[in-house]
């Protein structure tokens, strides 16, 4: 029988711990860089007690600054999301004449007299052609009494976001930062909705 000596005896566990500080360094080095995810906080959030989605995020891979965009209120005054940070902000983006962004945009309105002020904002951009004049009498006709009225000319922001469609919500954090979007109508008044939105607002 082979009797390895003390040192001999040492080589392979000294190999075993350098192979695992390796294994352990690339794993780390994997999660910093992105490549391997863990389960995201927000995800987390947006499960009903079964573990389904309830408002069924898009999330980035991490969270990446905001583009720099700009859009015009009802009197023609240029804004910008820097005016938002520090808050958790919802951008959304309608039209009056996309009939799911039509249907939506009362639940968005209800959303923001509940939950808005403080540190949580919905800024609603609108992409009518017809601008603000399309837009205050959408308002108007349907009662949205919460929210204010932005609109995007020449579509320079919906672009600058890479949408395909409307309607859409981007989420941003405090640090003006998307951390998750919605694309696709949702009913905002919906009780569980509104959960998941006050979860993200509070951190959970």
């Amino acid at each position: 029988m082979w009797n390895p000596s003390p040192m001999a005896a040492r080589i392979p566990l000294r190999r075993s711990w350098r192979s695992a500080l390796l294994a352990a360094a690339i794993v780390f080095a994997l999660f910093a860089a992105g490549t391997v995810n863990a389960a995201s906080p927000i995800e987390d959030l947006d499960k009903d007690p079964e573990g389904a989605p309830i408002i069924r995020f898009v999330l980035p891979e991490a969270p990446k600054p905001a583009p720099a965009i700009s859009f015009v209120d009802s009197a023609g005054k240029a804004g910008s999301l820097s005016d938002y940070r520090g808050k958790i902000t919802a951008v959304h983006f309608w039209a009056t004449w996309c009939a799911p962004c039509r249907t939506e945009l009362p639940s968005v309105d209800f959303l923001n007299g509940t939950l808005g002020g403080g540190n949580f904002v919905i800024v609603p951009i609108s992409v009518d052609r017809d601008g603000v004049e399309a837009v205050n009498a959408f308002y108007q006709e349907n009662g949205i009494k919460s929210l204010p009225i932005f609109v995007d000319d020449g579509l320079d922001a919906f672009r600058a976001f890479k949408l395909g469609g409307i309607p859409a919500t981007i989420f941003l954090d405090v640090e003006g930062r998307e951390i998750a979007r919605v694309l696709g109508e949702r009913d905002w008044s919906d009780p569980d909705v509104a959960a998941v939105v006050r979860k993200l607002i509070t951190g959970g």
